[in-house]
């Protein structure tokens, strides 16, 4: 009887022992994936929250001491997805986007159906300017919180074809942009001439009509540098086409100097401003309102 009661002991001690042993490496990855992931928190401050961008480093040294954290735990188990996910915002912070589309293309192959893996990868690729790979990904993920840049995309591919000569393709992406960013003034812009060149006069105007009656208000400063810019070429355009006077471009700029100076919005209007002066080089009014953005940024201690 006593043989078999140590024999007992023995064998759940055992057993316990190869428990523990087994699940130890989860345990150990857990533990870097916490430590990580404070110490990312504590050295990063997002830009973009809405999507995987470079972030600005207020702590290099918690920086490094995260992603060897986030190291260890995938060291300790190499399907941590979340791990893997951490290192890619850290590497894109660092520059490194080769690395980071690494780890995530190796979290996708542990959860090829998960939507932020594939947005981020789309996040990744928007970023080294691969325009169909992001769009790829980002239709994967069924878009998300990434109307933005996916419209950036599509306006980047429709411009693309259209310099092809593939109207319709073009037509399609700038549709896709449309119904991502239905103020896009952009897409409305390049839907209208694409229409016009075709001889479609009827959809033409319907495209024009909604452009000359826009409310200043309406038009949007988007969080997206590249559709900045695009908006600007499309003021532009929209003059030079007969559809907007001047005086309209300008009451859009004066309402949004006024109202949208301060942080990354009063970046997008600014550089709004300098693709609309690589066209008219030397406007005296826009010159002004760029001067008067400037001297508000600077009094908001930007």
């Amino acid at each position: 009887m006593g043989w078999r009661w140590w024999g007992g002991i023995v064998s759940a001690f055992g057993l316990l022992l190869i428990l523990g042993l087994g699940l130890a490496p989860y345990g150990l990855s857990v533990y870097h994936l916490e430590a990580g992931g404070r110490a990312l928190d504590a050295a990063l401050v997002p830009v973009f929250p809405d999507r995987l961008a470079p972030e600005q480093v207020v702590d290099e040294a918690e920086l490094a001491a995260g992603m060897a954290h986030l190291e260890e735990a995938v060291r300790w188990d190499s399907r941590n997805v979340q791990a893997l996910r951490l290192l890619a915002r850290g590497y894109v912070s660092l520059g490194e986007s080769e690395a980071a589309l690494e780890v995530l293309q190796q979290a996708l192959a542990v959860r090829p159906r998960n939507p932020l893996v594939h947005l981020e990868l789309g996040d990744v690729y928007d970023s080294i300017g691969d325009a169909e790979a992001a769009v790829r990904e980002y239709e994967a993920g069924r878009i998300g919180s990434r109307s933005l840049p996916a419209a950036a995309n599509y306006l980047k591919l429709a411009d693309a074809q259209a310099s092809y000569g593939s109207g319709e393709l073009a037509i399609l992406f700038w549709r896709k942009a449309l119904a991502l960013d239905p103020g896009n003034l952009y897409a409305l812009y390049r839907l209208f001439k694409a229409h016009r060149d075709l001889g479609d006069i009827e959809q033409a105007a319907v495209y024009e009509e909604r452009l000359r009656y826009f409310e200043l208000e309406s038009v949007a400063v988007p969080l997206d540098f590249r559709l900045a810019e695009y908006q600007g070429r499309a003021m532009v355009g929209l003059v030079e086409e007969g559809i907007w006077d001047r005086q309209m471009v300008l009451d859009v700029v004066a309402y949004q100097v006024e109202q949208f100076s301060e942080g990354v919005q009063g970046l997008m209007v600014e550089r709004e401003l300098e693709v609309m002066l690589e066209a008219w080089v030397g406007d005296g009014e826009l010159l002004a309102y760029k001067r008067e953005l400037e001297s508000k940024v600077g009094g908001n201690g930007e």
